[in-house]
Order: C-alpha cells, then structure tokens, then sequence
C-alpha cells in the first residue's frame, strides 16, 4: 500500500504507474457522482417538491463557484507536478502554500458576495418568486462551507500532482458516508429540511478538511510548511494565476455552453426532456474515465518535464492515447448493449426510457471522440499551455450551441447528440494541427536523454536520504 500511495511517474513500468494513478481516480470520481444521486434522492424521498425544486434553483450557482475552484487548482496542478518532478521541494512548498493563501481569499470573497446578493442572483437567474426564500436559505448555508472544500481540494489537488491518488479517494469515501448519514439524520430523523441538506453537507466538509490536513501532516513531509510558504512571491504568483486563470476560465466556459444547450432541450416536451436528463446521467458515468486518464497523462508528462525526461514524457502521452482508445471503445459497447437497462437504473416511465435510449443510441457509437479530445489536451496540460486547452474547448462550446439551435429543434433528443458530436468534430480540428507541430518542433518537451536524467533524479534521492 505504502509503494502504491508513492507512485513515482517518473521511472518504472509506464503503464502500471498511470493505472495505479487513473483506478482510484475513476473510483473516486464515479463514488460522487453516486454520492449526488444519493444525496438528491434522500432531499427527494423526505421532503417535499418545493424542497427539491429549491435546492435545484440554488444550485447552479453553487456549481459555478465550484467549478471555479477545481479549475483553479487544476490549473495549480501542473505547476506542482512539475516542481515535483524537478525534485524541487522548495518551490513546490512554496506554491502549495500561495494556493492556500490566494485561492482561500478567493473563495472568502466570493462566498460572502454571493451570501450578500443571494436574492439578486437567484432574481436573475430567472428563478420563480415562490422558491426564492428556501433557495436562498439553501445557498446562504451551502456558501458558508465553500472555504472548507477549497482547503481539501488543493490538498488532494497537491497529493495527485505528486502521484497519490489513492488517498483522496479513502478521503472521500470517508466524507461522502459521513454526508449521507448525516443527511439521513437532519432530513429524514430532525425533519429539518433543506437547512439539514446544506448543513448536513457542510459538516461533512468540515470534516473532510480536518481528515485531509491530519493525514498530510503525518504522512508528506511537503505539506509541514512554514508561514514564508504562504507569502505571495511575485515571480511564481503570476505563473500560477497563469495557469490557473485559463483552467477555470475552461471550466466556465464549459458551464455555459451546457446551459446554452440546455435552453434548447427546453424547448422540447417534458418526456423528451426527461429523457435527455436520464440520458445525460448515463453520459456522466460513461466520460469519467476518460477524463481521469487525461489527467493521468498531464500529471505523468508534466513530472517527467520537470525531470528532463522528454522521451518518456512522449511515450507515456502515446500509451495515454492507447488507454483512451481502448477505454472509450469499451465503454461504447457497453452503453450500446444495455442502455435500455441502464436507464432503467434511474426511471422506469416508458417514454423517458424511449427518449434516453434513443439519445444513448446515438452517442454511444461516438464516445471515441472525447477519448480523443481528453488526449490531446492531456498533452497542453502537461507542458503547460493551458491557454491551448481554454481556446480549444470554446471553439468546441461555441460550435456545439450552434448545432444544438440547428439540430435539436429538428431531432430533439437525437439532436443533442449530433450537437455534442460536432463540437468534438471541430474541437479535434482546432487541436490536432497544434499538437503535430508543438511535437515535431519537441515544443516544451525537449528530447534529452533519459538515462542521465535518470541519475539526476537518483542523486537528488540519495541527497535528501
């Protein structure tokens, strides 16, 4: 167990090292994903459709300043792989420490500008008059607990750039047990309601933060930092607000190209549209491992980057790509076999069933596609140029909602598939061209020799032993 947490990208067997890393990634991903539904079917089943409909008017914009936050520290990632991989302790402390200190002071104030306009924003985002009071008592308390999840982000953020993904994952398997039993508790045993939903869920933050800060303290000598870590340096604040200003700016872009889409899939009847939500679910599950192989990869380049090692930066991004394929190719057989009885999971109405077989019919002959498109921005993550990423994913968002208008009206949950599609069509055509060169020219990934850089990595070792 010890040796699997230590998962060194930057020697050893290339593929073990990445499975090591992509498995508990993808466990750890699709137990949220539960976790949510879970979560959503307890408020559901002990409350009542006012309850429900308030929490669901909340909570876009809980998810905005979520997503923000992971892009932030997604963005933090690559830097923080790369000082690992270069052995430089130092400097890697160091951006741990200015994470904390400027993502917490994001977080504070954007936390207490969405508490102090709570009713405007719900107002605007166009929610009804009869929900705005248990929306905003929703998100007044949800907002509280924001600060806890960006602590415990960067700190499962900071364990993955070095390797670890095992421990984020026992982290929140912990948090996410103690959430549904306190959601069990509050709602269905105090019948507290949506007040107990939102302090059912930060309490199990909380904790999570507590668990996540007395692990690392005792485990990872790199997270015992001393308060100059914490100071913002110039040189290295700019780097990071670099890449992480592109990575959520992705983020959000992405949030509003779904919603754009959304407002067309509105438009079709309530049995189309239920349809496409069931059917979206089953996309959720269905993309998670290829997302979490992209990440692997960007880890496993940028580590080997920073260790010099540009031949098996390049051989670990193709056998990424191998992954990928494979990945998406399975998956794609098995949501074509048994989508019928995969939505059976979440509703049993014959026509929401017809409509999300019908969109899953559609797009599981091309989940290819995003294994091919996580591939290549795997590459742009991992050296870096997260920019690339950003303007990929809005050539494909702004592409997707135009098909969305042209396509959805005509083929209404079909629609949404080819809408999707031809997104990915012109994100791989943006992107590919971008990869061929950067790769003939060894851009950001300069073809040394990897046995001396090897001994480098060794040396560094035999100094800090």
């Amino acid at each position: 167990m010890q040796r699997l947490l230590k998962n060194d990208m930057r020697k050893g067997n290339i593929v073990k090292s990445m499975l090591i890393y992509t498995i508990p990634l993808i466990i750890a991903n699709i137990f949220q994903l539960l976790y949510s539904t879970i979560d959503t079917a307890i408020i559901g089943q002990f409350t009542d459709t006012l309850s429900v409909d308030s929490v669901g008017a909340a909570t876009p914009i809980i998810n905005v300043v979520s997503f923000l936050i992971i892009g932030l520290c997604n963005g933090a990632a690559i830097l923080m792989s790369e000082f690992y991989g270069a052995k430089d302790k130092d400097t890697l402390k160091q951006e741990i420490g200015l994470c904390f200190t400027i993502f917490s002071i994001f977080t504070v104030v954007a936390s207490l500008i969405i508490i102090i306009f709570s009713k405007q924003l719900l107002v605007v985002t166009n929610v009804h008059d009869f929900l705005i009071d248990g929306a905003r008592e929703y998100l007044i308390v949800s907002m509280i607990g924001v600060i806890f999840v960006t602590i415990y982000t960067i700190i499962f953020t900071a364990l993955r750039s070095i390797g670890d993904s095992i421990s984020p994952l026992l982290i929140l398997i912990i948090s996410c047990v103690i959430n549904i039993g306190l959601d069990l508790w509050f709602i269905a045993g105090l019948n507290l309601g949506i007040f107990g939903a939102a302090l059912a869920t930060i309490i199990a933050q909380a904790l999570t933060m507590v668990v996540a800060i007395i692990y690392v303290l005792i485990r990872n000598d790199i997270f015992r930092l001393k308060l100059s870590d914490f100071i913002i340096r110039k040189t290295l604040f700019i780097r990071t607000i670099k890449y992480a200003l592109a990575s959520a700016m992705q983020q959000v872009v992405l949030y509003i190209g779904k919603a754009l889409v959304q407002t067309e899939v509105n438009k079709l009847s309530f049995e189309q549209q239920a349809g496409y939500a069931f059917g979206t679910k089953i996309d959720d599950f269905a993309l998670e491992p290829s997302k979490c192989i992209g990440q692997a990869v960007a880890v496993f380049i940028a580590q080997n980057r920073g260790a010099k090692q540009g031949r098996r930066a390049k051989k670990g991004y193709l056998y990424g790509l191998i992954m990928q394929w494979t990945m998406a190719l399975t998956i794609s057989i098995i949501v074509l076999t048994l989508r019928t009885q995969l939505v059976k999971l979440f509703t049993k109405d014959e026509d929401n069933m017809m409509y999300a077989a019908m969109y899953l019919g559609v797009m599981g002959f091309i989940y290819l596609m995003p294994g091919t498109t996580n591939g290549l921005q795997s590459y742009f993550r991992g050296i870096g140029n997260l920019l690339i990423v950003f303007l990929s994913t809005s050539f494909q968002i702004i592409f997707r909602v135009i098909a969305a208008f042209i396509f959805i009206s005509k083929y209404n949950v079909r629609g949404c598939a080819f809408s999707t599609f031809t997104g990915w069509v012109f994100m791989i055509a943006f992107e590919l061209p971008i990869l061929i060169y950067f790769w003939k020219k060894n851009i950001k990934i300069p073809l040394d020799d990897d046995k001396p850089n090897e001994d480098v990595i060794a040396i560094a070792e035999t100094k800090e032993a």
